[in-house]
């Protein structure tokens, strides 16, 4: 009987492990950039703002780690627009884990630049709220948007 119990257990972990990693995928996106690390930035800074949205906050999270010994560029943006946030906040203010997006931007070891971002529908379809779900949906778009603009 603990032999059965154990094996069940495991069986469990893996089956959570394996459908924590899809779901990972699920909601994290990476886009390889054609340019260098520092015309990505740039060309990120430029499409965010152009497309309606704004930089909230920079982290150089490569100058943090540098302290620690840790050569690497590497900076997170959080982007939004405080008209749309709004609209998320008047449903359920527990969307400030998520709200401003966080937008990602580093080398990565075989020297190529990258984007990364968490797709907003899949962060906040946890609020189960139509009203979230349809401002998220049009964050994905707009977010996707932003990401093709800055490496390409």
């Amino acid at each position: 009987m603990k032999m059965k119990f154990s094996f069940l257990a495991l069986g469990l972990a893996f089956t959570w492990l394996f459908a924590s990693a899809a779901s990972a995928q699920d909601t994290r996106v990476t886009v390889e950039s054609t340019k260098s690390y520092e015309q990505t930035i740039d060309q990120l800074k430029s499409a965010v703002s152009h497309g309606g949205m704004m930089i909230m906050a920079q982290v150089d999270q490569g100058n943090m780690l540098s302290m620690a010994g840790l050569k690497l560029k590497a900076t997170l943006f959080l982007v939004g627009n405080p008209t749309v946030g709004k609209q998320l906040f008047e449903q359920d203010h527990g969307v400030g884990l998520y709200v401003p997006l966080r937008v990602f931007v580093t080398e990565g070891q075989d020297g190529k630049t990258y984007v990364s971002y968490d797709k907003p529908s899949s962060l906040l379809k946890q609020f189960n709220s139509q009203k979230i779900d349809m401002v998220a949906g049009m964050l994905d778009q707009k977010i996707q948007g932003l990401a093709q603009m800055a490496t390409h």
